[in-house]
């Protein structure tokens, strides 16, 4: 290295010197940095001893919490034994469905919650939801360790889900349980669900059984609360017997005498129904009462017995039915289930079960216009019952034939009523006309027309149809609706129905007809018969549209095959048959009818004497 590099070198070192001692921190910044080092320090220990204070606060709870525990632990396993695990725990819903209902269920308790069906609205087009949690129960009532549980005081496990099955199970200790299965069909509102035990022998007491509770606020599904209210209740079936229930008009509790097949919370429309394969026991209550809100129809309830036995494995098979009280549905299940839907007693049940119904179904498979149904279902009853009709129109027109003739008795024998009654038999029997001949074919109409009022309003099928002016076949077709007016409202209504209006006319002028055929009637007669159909006008005007539409095309059915027989009955001709009659001799003649007319008005007119 030369001389020149020393000096480089050396001038470097200076200058490196000069710049440390010019920017060097002046005492000021020096105790400035310490402070800050200091308060750094200080910082870091304090964080140190914070962190080590919460975590000793949190090891301090989580000891408090252990022992809290094993505190609880004890008392729960003191008061519900091997139970005692499935107290705790938080409530979660599961659902399954098929194409046709979905059921909601809860693991606390293992129960139903909700159900809703898939196709059907309200009338305030919201979803028909038959079973709800907010007004509704479904629970097991159960004595274990002498105890009496109720299901959704446990949280049961959940065994086993799929889309249409679910299956809930209550562990007691080890392997002991007791398991709920729910299971649906591809579509169908059919629910198979079973009870089942697994070495619960020990620990359930059979002498106080396993009890089914129901209960439902039930919910107004259609428009007329009314209507509704008088079709909602409880039907119930003994085994091997018909159905029963308690009646609409009533606030009951009833205790159930015999083993039961199944209890059906019935609304006007729907039913929720539960079924036990081996009976409920003789002992099961069921109560219909005022609804809870004023919201609600009816509050509807059922405490049901189940058969038990003290067995380790045992089975109880409860199935449901959540669905519409369509009756070839109903009459599927094959327990006698579409008893629930009021077709009549006696003769008119049996004319609905066997004409109506096959005939409604039969047309029902080719249209889908109910109106157009209805119309057809007339024109085939009323052809039926042609013959019946002739027969009568034509005693009708002979004793309208006959009149002049008993007018004329009637005015020689006017202070002889008994005289005049004995004439009159023996010019009926010379004549060949039976008294009877014009109302016998009428009063056998008379089970149609009932039947027919008994199906129509129940038929499901009209259920939300709409036909002309008519929203809703199975309600009233109001076309005005003027509001609750004192003494009107309780005699008509608070509104106009069309179909009830036209049957009403049409029943007045058919009535016209009829008076005029006949001739015989008197004056106050012909006056009740004016005054009836205007009677049934506010009595049928809360009725269904389909049965006044029906009843008004019965009437001009009717109209229409009288004039029709007028044209073909040749009234000449029943003159000389009457005539013809006359002239022969004999006694012969009489009916047995007529013999016992004769035979009461000689008894009476002889004690008359006495």
């Amino acid at each position: 290295m030369d001389r020149n590099s020393y000096i480089g070198l050396g001038l470097i070192f200076v200058l490196l010197m000069g710049y440390f001692y010019i920017n060097q921190p002046s005492e000021a910044e020096l105790a400035k940095q310490k402070h800050y080092t200091d308060s750094v320090q200080a910082s870091r220990e304090l964080a140190k001893k914070q962190e080590a204070a919460q975590m000793a606060k949190v090891q301090a709870n989580q000891d408090s919490a252990k022992k809290t525990i094993l505190q609880d632990s004890a008392a729960l396993l003191s008061i519900y034994k091997g139970f005692a695990a499935a107290v705790q725990g938080q409530e979660t819903f599961t659902t399954i469905e098929n194409s046709d209902v979905q059921l909601r269920l809860s693991n606390k308790g293992a129960g139903i919650h909700q159900v809703w069906l898939k196709a059907y609205k309200t009338d305030a087009r919201q979803p028909v939801k038959l079973f709800d949690e907010s007004r509704a129960q479904h629970l097991l009532y159960f004595t274990a360790d002498q105890k009496r549980y109720a299901s959704n005081q446990f949280y049961w496990t959940l065994h086993h889900k799929d889309e249409r099955s679910i299956a809930y199970r209550l562990y007691y200790g080890g392997n002991a349980y007791m398991q709920m299965t729910y299971s649906l069909e591809e579509k169908g509102y059919s629910v198979k669900s079973q009870l089942t035990t697994h070495e619960m022998g020990a620990v359930l007491q059979a002498n106080n059984g396993l009890t089914l509770q129901m209960s439902n606020d039930v919910p107004l599904q259609e428009r007329d609360v009314v209507e509704e209210n008088k079709k909602t209740t409880l039907y119930y079936q003994y085994k091997d017997k018909k159905a029963d229930y308690i009646s609409e008009t009533k606030q009951e509790k009833m205790a159930l005498e015999e083993s039961t097949d199944w209890v059906s919370f019935k609304q006007q429309f729907f039913n929720s129904t539960v079924i036990c394969k081996q009976g409920f026991l003789k002992g099961s209550t069921i109560q219909s009462d005022l609804p809870q809100s004023s919201k609600n129809i009816k509050h509807l309830s059922a405490v049901l017995l189940l058969p038990m036995n003290a067995a380790q494995e045992q089975a109880i098979d409860l199935n449901y039915f959540f669905g519409p009280n369509q009756y070839h549905m109903l009459k599927d299940q094959g327990i006698g289930l579409d008893k629930i839907i009021p077709l009549g007693w006696g003769i008119f049940g049996w004319i609905n079960r066997f004409m109506i119904i096959p005939i409604f179904n039969f047309l029902q498979g080719y249209l889908s216009n109910y109106g157009i149904i209805i119309l057809l279902l007339t024109l085939i009853i009323k052809t039926l019952l042609l013959p019946l009709v002739f027969k009568s129109f034509k005693s009708t027109a002979k004793m309208r034939l006959l009149k002049p003739e008993m007018d004329a008795l009637k005015e020689k024998y006017k202070d002889d009523v008994q005289t005049q009654q004995m004439e009159n038999l023996k010019l009926y029997r010379q004549a060949g006309v039976n008294p009877l001949g014009g109302c016998l074919p009428m009063l056998l109409q008379m089970p149609i027309l009932i039947a027919v009022f008994q199906f129509v309003p129940s038929a499901f099928e009209f259920r939300q149809q709409a036909f002309l002016w008519a929203d809703d076949l199975s309600i009233y077709d109001s076309v005005w609706d003027f509001g609750k007016l004192p003494v009107i409202d309780y005699i008509y209504g608070d509104h106009v129905s069309l179909f009830t209006l036209l049957m009403t006319v049409s029943t007045l002028i058919y009535t016209r007809m009829n008076n005029q055929m006949t001739g015989g009637m008197n004056d106050q007669m012909k006056y009740i018969s004016y005054i009836m159909p205007i009677l049934f006008l506010g009595f049928f005007n809360k009725y269904a549209a389909a049965l006044t539409y029906y009843y008004f095309l019965s009437n001009i059915v009717t109209f229409t095959q009288q004039w029709a027989i007028r044209k073909f009955i040749d009234e000449d001709a029943l003159k000389s048959q009457i005539q013809e009659s006359k002239n022969k001799k004999g006694d012969d003649k009489k009916s047995a009818f007529q013999k016992r007319l004769e035979e009461m008005a000689k008894a009476k007119d002889q004690m008359k004497k006495r």
